[in-house]
């Protein structure tokens, strides 16, 4: 298993689900996949600097670091483009830093 940052902005504008229930699905997920979040770190809402869409000015700002095997990412990857609930989503892999 690998560890990743994944970086998502959750568009509630188009939806009648909370933010912690859309947090809990993307977690959900995640355990389907066999993988395991580690932490979560909710960013509050924020504008964006250029507005695309008029409908999304802006979206919730949501970080989890989580564990997943890098074969089960590209089909976490394609369920998530298909939700209308998340606006944009940026994975990487996260940095193991020791003091």
């Amino acid at each position: 298993m690998r560890q990743y940052e994944g970086l998502f902005i959750l568009d509630t504008v188009e939806t009648t689900e909370s933010v912690d229930d859309i947090i809990k699905s993307i977690r959900a997920l995640i355990d389907e996949v066999g993988g395991k979040v580690t932490n979560e770190q909710k960013l509050d809402r924020r504008g964006f600097a250029r507005i695309t869409d008029k409908k999304n000015s802006g979206g919730f700002y949501v970080s989890l670091i989580f564990d997943m095997e890098p074969d089960a990412l590209t089909g976490f990857k394609a369920t998530l483009a298909k939700r209308k609930d998340v606006f944009r989503v940026q994975i990487t892999l996260a940095l193991n830093v020791t003091a």
